[in-house]
């Protein structure tokens, strides 16, 4: 039988051709010949038969596409667009809602203001997906932050920086400091759909983390060492010290954030009596995303003990030490972290 598009089909013709699948399904046909006989592709017949056996009937249920339904009054065109456009221009805020960004219960709230409609909050749910809108993990920004500053730095102070790089032939090196702690961000695996089939994580019940400074150039090169402690003025001292020593006899303008270490006046000291082989520059307060070595620390913690989780500290900092020496070996890596649209003005 020819396939046939199962988006085109009413409610009630794709339902019947789940039911007709599943019963052959259930007498042991192949997805294969029961796609021929019911004209469904293969994958979406095995896709069926497993929400079939996750959540038994509810598979027959189809929704109808187009307008969101349960609304009592639904938007029309013109509405529809201003509100979309006022979610992509503004944040709950400055329109002086409680809410500290665009959830479902914020976007109800501020369709009854602006429309005078009280829309039910599962209906808000399917106007978002209609339009498109996604629940994102939001970039998190300091209050006290002020992006005529950053904006400053990034268009006067860095080229000043660059320039003077050149004219002293020193290489340009981004640090950064990260608590490296046990589990990876973003960890997921697949399982069957159904919320009682989520996978299961096994891990060591006690928290335990070791601390790492690193730093990166756009060339590819990468130094870094970890501790059990906190970072401290000697062990900064130290780590500067052993970027020096790496950089083949160059002068080193290492960039770094506002620390407090990192003005301390022993740091400051020490940084004269070797003004021959290092200068310090900081980056604009409250502004992690422009340093390149923050897009290491990320791959780190998304990717370091995924494979492996470690069981205590000492093999939390075997893993560590495991990615930091590889990512060494790969430069081209390294300098693809300043592909990153932040930190694209320090290639």
């Amino acid at each position: 039988m020819e396939k046939i598009d199962a988006r085109k089909l009413s409610p009630r013709e794709l339902s019947e051709k789940r039911k007709i699948a599943i019963k052959l399904r259930e007498k042991g046909v192949p997805n294969k010949e029961v796609a021929e006989i019911v004209g469904i592709s293969a994958q979406t017949i095995s896709t069926y038969y497993t929400q079939y056996k996750n959540s038994g009937a509810n598979v027959f249920k189809v929704k109808s596409a187009g307008r969101p339904k349960k609304s009592g009054k639904r938007l029309s065109d013109e509405q529809e667009s201003k509100i979309i456009r006022m979610l992509i221009d503004t944040n709950p805020q400055q329109l002086q809602f409680k809410f500290a960004l665009w959830t479902r219960e914020a976007v109800k709230q501020l369709i009854f203001r602006e429309l005078e409609i009280d829309m039910p909050i599962s209906t808000v749910g399917d106007y978002l997906a209609k339009w498109q809108f996604t629940s994102k993990k939001p970039i998190k920004r300091a209050y006290e932050r002020k992006d005529s500053v950053t904006k400053a730095w990034l268009e006067n102070e860095y080229p000043k920086i660059k320039k003077e790089a050149k004219k002293e032939d020193a290489d340009i090196w981004w640090a950064d400091e990260t608590a490296c702690v046990s589990l990876p961000s973003n960890l997921k695996g697949y399982a069957p759909i159904g919320s009682k089939n989520k996978p299961i994580l096994n891990h060591p019940a006690q928290k335990f983390k070791i601390n790492m400074i690193s730093a990166i150039t756009n060339t590819g090169k990468s130094m870094f060492a970890l501790y059990n402690e906190s970072i401290n003025i000697d062990k900064f001292i130290d780590f500067c010290q052993k970027v020096i020593e790496s950089n083949n006899g160059k002068k080193v303008f290492l960039i770094v954030d506002n620390l407090r270490v990192h003005h301390a006046k022993l740091v400051k000291e020490w940084e004269e009596e070797n003004s021959k082989y290092i200068k310090l520059f900081y980056l604009p307060p409250y502004s992690p995303e422009f340093n390149p070595d923050e897009y290491l620390n990320q791959d780190y913690k998304r990717n370091a003990n995924k494979n492996n989780i470690p069981k205590n500290q000492k093999e939390l900092k075997e893993n560590t030490q495991n990615y930091m020496e590889n990512l060494q070996k790969n430069p081209q890596k390294i300098a693809n972290f300043f592909q990153h649209p932040s930190v694209k003005y320090a290639c």
